[in-house]
């Protein structure tokens, strides 16, 4: 099971930074931009959207809407009463481990692209 996961992870890690470079090039060479400084400012823009989304999610409050008051349906808003949830509800102390943990991953992701585009940076030296 853990080496699944870890596989899951790692494809995962790949689709992301490959498209994050996938597109990056191909915006850089559309403005004519080195290739290098393309990859760069890719990373660093998605690593930046990443650490803005694990902001987000960290701090959401402790409330809930419910959407859906039956429990035979997925929860998804309606077009009934102006888009307006049914009722709000306290979060459970396994929603808030939940949230907790995947603000934290998308963290270390933002980072690790952060320092992926540092690592591309034609103006930049690690050592």
């Amino acid at each position: 099971m853990l080496l699944s996961g870890l596989r899951r992870l790692l494809v995962f890690l790949a689709v992301v930074c490959g498209g994050t470079a996938a597109v990056s090039l191909v915006l850089g060479e559309l403005a004519h931009a080195s290739l290098e400084r393309a990859l760069a400012d890719g990373f660093y823009v998605a690593g930046s959207a990443v650490l803005v989304g694990s902001f987000v999610l960290g701090v959401r409050g402790p409330l809930r809407s419910e959407w859906s008051d039956t429990g035979d349906r997925p929860a998804t808003p309606s077009l009934r009463g102006a888009g307006l949830p049914r009722k709000i509800r306290k979060t459970t102390p396994q929603e808030r481990t939940d949230a907790r943990r995947n603000s934290l991953a998308l963290f270390g992701l933002g980072i690790l692209l952060i320092v992926i585009g540092g690592s591309f940076d034609p103006t930049r030296r690690i050592f």
